[in-house]
């Protein structure tokens, strides 16, 4: 039986954190000495929850050409074009033994 786990989206405190390191690197904030670089163990919890989404991610960049033959075969199967990207990737990690 498959899982149909919903991943949550950015809670409102997690978007404000990121939009904040957007606008600066975090290394020429430990340089001016409003940051510092702190162990995994001390991240803030918006930055934790961020980071234990991403891990359950994989981001997949395709060519231009490639996704046009992806958006052309996940209509003809009736499919968005991430899910039918995610079943491809699932068989070929099955028939490689992986």
């Amino acid at each position: 039986m498959k899982s149909k786990r919903k991943i949550k989206s950015a809670s409102r405190s997690e978007l404000l954190y990121i939009r904040a390191m957007e606008k600066r690197s975090a290394l020429s904030m430990v340089d001016a000495g409003e940051a510092e670089v702190l162990p995994l163990a001390e991240y803030p919890e918006p930055l934790r929850r961020f980071l234990a989404r991403e891990r359950m991610m994989v981001h997949v960049k395709l060519s231009a050409a490639a996704r046009r033959k992806l958006e052309v075969r996940s209509r003809r199967a009736g499919l968005p074009p991430d899910e039918l990207a995610k079943r491809w990737l699932e068989q070929r990690l099955r028939n490689t033994g992986s």
